[in-house]
C-alpha cells in the first residue's frame, strides 16, 4: 500500500492532462518510498526508492473509483478538494523490475 496526501498546493500547481505534473504525481513527489510518478487515466505506474538486486521497482495499478473521479473533474477543469490517496495492493497490475 502507497498512501499520499494531495494538498491544496499540489492541486494550485498541478497541471491538467499532464502525467507528471498533475495534482496526484506532485504529491508523490514528497514520498518516502517513490522516486517517480507517471498518472495515466486508467492507472498508475510508481518506480520504488526501493531496489531488488540493483534493480528499479515498477509498480503499475489500476485506479480506484476516488482515483478516477479525481482525475476526471481534475482534467475537466471542475474544482478538486485536498484528499489522501491509496495505492491499495488490491488494485496492483503488475510488478515490474527494470
Amino acid at each position: 500500500m502507497i498512501k499520499t496526501t494531495v494538498s491544496q498546493n499540489n492541486i494550485n500547481n498541478g497541471r491538467i492532462k499532464c502525467n507528471r505534473e498533475c495534482p496526484i504525481a506532485l504529491s508523490l513527489h514528497n514520498s518516502s518510498k517513490v522516486a517517480h510518478a507517471t498518472i495515466y487515466d486508467d492507472y498508475s505506474t510508481l518506480f520504488l526508492k526501493k531496489k531488488i538486486k540493483g534493480k528499479t521497482i515498477a509498480l503499475d495499478f489500476f485506479h480506484s473509483n476516488q482515483i478516477l473521479n479525481f482525475i476526471k473533474k481534475f482534467d475537466d477543469g471542475k474544482k478538486v478538494n485536498p484528499q489522501t490517496i491509496i495505492f491499495s495492493k488490491n488494485l496492483l497490475r503488475r510488478k515490474k523490475l527494470l
